[in-house]
């Protein structure tokens, strides 16, 4: 049995998902990154306001430890595209991206999405291959000043 759950993304949690990615790409991504392009990415979470819109334009889940801590979370939009995907550093490699991964999936059946898509990290590229995506294209992509690789996958 695992020690996270999963559920629905409610307002409030806002600012708690902000500051959970903004410590996954200090952190975490700071092993494909450099320190310029994980700050340059961080920043893309600063705007409350943006943030609070980006989440309620989405189907989000959370994943939730044994205390009720997030965990880590995910969000894909109607058309099938998954929007994000961040663990809690402190929670890396102990199956919460693919848990809630797996959350998004269903949702996407659900939905009755043909394709699924997403624009995977250098580091998160490996979970998405082991859910059946494959990529389709890598490249550069603009991040404010920095440019990151980010990779187009997709799955049928």
């Amino acid at each position: 049995m695992t020690p996270f759950t999963t559920r629905d993304f409610r307002p409030a949690d806002a600012a708690a998902l902000a500051a959970l990615a903004r410590r996954a790409v200090r952190e975490t991504a700071s092993d494909a990154y450099t320190a310029p392009q994980c700050a340059a990415w961080a920043a893309r979470f600063d705007d409350a306001t943006a943030w609070a819109q980006r989440l309620q334009d989405a189907w989000v889940r959370v994943a939730e430890d044994a205390n009720g801590a997030i965990a880590g979370f995910g969000a894909i939009q109607m058309s099938g595209q998954i929007d994000l995907l961040f663990t809690a550093p402190e929670h890396t490699r102990q199956g919460v991206a693919s848990l809630v991964l797996a959350d998004l999936l269903e949702l996407a059946a659900a939905m009755g999405a043909g394709t699924l898509s997403v624009h995977a990290s250098d580091l998160s590229r490996p979970v998405f291959e082991r859910h059946g995506f494959r990529v389709i294209e890598s490249r550069l992509v603009d991040c404010g000043p920095e440019q990151l690789r980010h990779h187009a996958m997709q799955k049928p």
